[in-house]
């Protein structure tokens, strides 16, 4: 898994995060809290995964994505205006 491989993103519209890796190779994904505590979990081989923000405090998290033993991270900011 290289770089371009991995698409997070967020939709403010629908309060989701969406994460986009190659399919068939079994991943971990994990949504957590700054202090590093895990609010959301899942382990599939599909290509797409989203975590559902709804009810989350403003603030920052992180997501995290383990495909054979590569990770990749993104800091998602929830509720900030510039």
């Amino acid at each position: 898994m290289n770089k371009n491989d991995v698409l997070i993103y967020m939709n403010e519209e629908d309060a989701k995060v969406y994460v986009k890796v190659p399919a068939g190779i079994e991943t971990h994904f994990q949504l957590q809290d700054l202090p590093g505590k895990v609010l959301q979990e899942a382990v599939h081989d599909k290509g797409m995964h989203d975590f559902d923000l709804a009810g989350l405090k403003d603030g920052n998290y992180f997501v995290i994505v383990n495909q054979d033993d590569d990770i990749r991270s993104k800091k998602i900011i929830i509720g900030y205006q510039p």
